[in-house]
């Protein structure tokens, strides 16, 4: 059951998937909505079945990011945007390590998400955090906001000294599936940092 209509806050993005019902967002409304949506330029959507988006590689994450930060999630906060129309989460990252750009001692990242009261929204390939969960994350500024480069390529999960990602909501342009790239921690950073020193 569609819940577009001219009174809808939601606009013609969404469904009602559960009662407390789950909304899947589609780019056309993100661009018009939210400025940073400019970080989600490439995001279509298959819809509700995956996010397509440019693939990106270790190079090209370590490139285009303008932070790169190692830490641990310790809280979050779930709100409506100010038009009303998406639910954002902003989390707090205590930072440990700074491999790119300058950052403070916690680092807020916002993503498009999230549940506020009965409503729940969700868009598919959004990287979502853990209270206590390590992560690797690569972030770009837009406007007042720092959002994940590349949705789910950009945040990476530090578990028994490895570190891995997430791409399987994602889908690419080339038709071919995501490649999770899982390395340990410490080859990771250097990889890294031998990308930044070229």
């Amino acid at each position: 059951m569609s819940i577009a209509g001219k009174n809808n806050p939601f606009d013609s993005w969404a469904l009602w998937a559960t009662p407390a019902f789950c909304l899947y967002a589609r780019l056309p409304v993100v661009k018009r909505n939210i400025s940073f949506a400019l970080a989600l330029v490439l995001l279509t959507m298959t819809f509700v079945h995956a996010t397509t988006v440019q693939r990106l590689s270790l190079e090209d994450l370590v490139k285009k990011a303008h932070h790169i930060v190692s830490g641990k999630v310790r809280n979050s906060r779930t709100y409506w945007s100010d038009n009303g129309k998406l639910i954002l989460t902003n989390y707090t990252v205590e930072v440990e390590e700074t491999i790119k750009g300058q950052s403070p001692r916690t680092f807020e990242v916002t993503t498009i998400g999230g549940k506020v009261g009965e409503h729940e929204l969700h868009v598919s390939g959004m990287p979502s955090f853990e209270k206590g969960e390590n992560i690797v994350v690569f972030t770009e500024s837009s406007g007042s906001y720092e959002v994940v480069l590349g949705l789910g390529q950009g945040k990476f999960k530090i578990e028994n000294g490895q570190v891995f990602n997430d791409v399987s909501a994602l889908s690419f342009p080339d038709g071919r599936p995501g490649n999770v790239l899982k390395l340990p921690v410490e080859t990771f950073k250097n990889q890294i940092r031998n990308i930044l020193a070229r």
